[in-house]
């Protein structure tokens, strides 16, 4: 009877070791896979190469004259972020404009790229404010931000820019991430200046649009990885990729809204830009741009994609 009780006892021990052992290698691996593709994807020392090559059509613009222009009609200016980094933005000011236009960059960019809709924007009467996201450019930052903070600094930087000229009437712009940005914006505490917004190639939630990346570039399933990689990020960055979803601000907007798509986007499908399209019930369009990957439907169609913007802006904008 003893030595049954003991060899019991024994087993029981042999059990508890091994389990003990089992979940540390599972907590291992799962903070290995969390660590890895949150570096991957949102350390911004890490390359990105991988990523944001995919759907890259080849084709590059000689910006020489564009990027001399940006240089040559910046007003640079700081601001602390809500994350305490020290965020830089630039002003364009049109000596004939009265109403305003915020640019806002996408993933892995920044706003000195964004020249050439800068310029655009600007030579059709409006004053241009462009800033370099949290870990971009001349931003400081540890990690990528996604849009979520970044809403949160866009809120306070149309703040900022509205105060010093008069509570001016403006519009958002963004693209791919910049549009993410622009769209979770306003479902924040926005100044009533803030007239109509316009979004292209953006995602409507960040987890979503991960999983997506993660089949596409490594045909794995979501599970364990988006979980692991979660849970780091909210260690490491402070927040969810549930936190960084505009479905209830898409819903509860009145702003006149802008969707643009390419329909061969392999980036941010163009199912993104048909969801934050149905979401919105205040007034909207949505064009779609056939043969257009991720944000080269102004490169690839040039006039029309302009022409859209300009009608748009005349209609909720003048």
């Amino acid at each position: 009877m003893f030595y049954y009780e003991e060899r019991n006892v024994t087993m029981k021990k042999q059990v508890k070791k091994l389990l003990i052992g089992v979940l540390i290698v599972m907590v291992t691996g799962f903070g290995f896979t969390g660590n890895y593709f949150y570096n991957f994807a949102l350390n911004p020392k890490v390359d990105k190469s991988a990523i944001v090559s995919q759907d890259n059509d080849g084709n590059k613009e000689d910006k020489a004259v564009l990027n001399q222009w940006f240089e040559s009609n910046k007003q640079e200016v700081t601001m602390d972020s809500v994350t305490k980094n020290k965020l830089v933005g630039y002003k364009f000011i049109n000596p004939k404009a009265t109403k305003w236009i915020f640019v806002v960059h996408g993933y892995t960019s920044e706003a000195k790229k964004m020249v050439n809709y800068i310029k655009q924007f600007y030579d059709k009467g409006y004053n241009v404010f462009a800033p370099d996201l949290i870990a971009h450019g001349k931003s400081t930052g540890d990690f990528i931000s996604m849009g979520g903070y970044d809403s949160d600094d866009l809120v306070n930087w149309v703040k900022k820019i509205s105060a010093e000229n008069n509570n001016a009437d403006t519009v958002l712009f963004g693209i791919s991430m910049g549009a993410a940005t622009a769209m979770n914006a306003i479902g924040k505490n926005l100044p009533t200046n803030i007239k109509a917004f316009i979004e292209d190639s953006g995602y409507v939630n960040l987890k979503q649009e991960f999983t997506y990346q993660l089949k596409k570039l490594f045909n794995l399933p979501s599970f364990p990885v988006i979980p692991a990689a979660n849970t780091v990020t909210k260690i490491r960055a402070g927040y969810f990729f549930g936190d960084v979803d505009a479905t209830t601000a898409l819903k509860n907007t009145k702003l006149p809204a802008l969707i643009l798509h390419g329909e061969e986007d392999g980036f941010v499908p163009i199912e993104h830009g048909k969801e934050a399209y149905n979401l919105i019930s205040s007034e909207k369009e949505f064009h779609s741009f056939a043969g257009a990957k991720h944000v080269q439907a102004e490169r690839k169609y040039r006039e029309e994609y302009w022409s859209i913007i300009e009608k748009f802006l005349n209609k909720y904008f003048k």
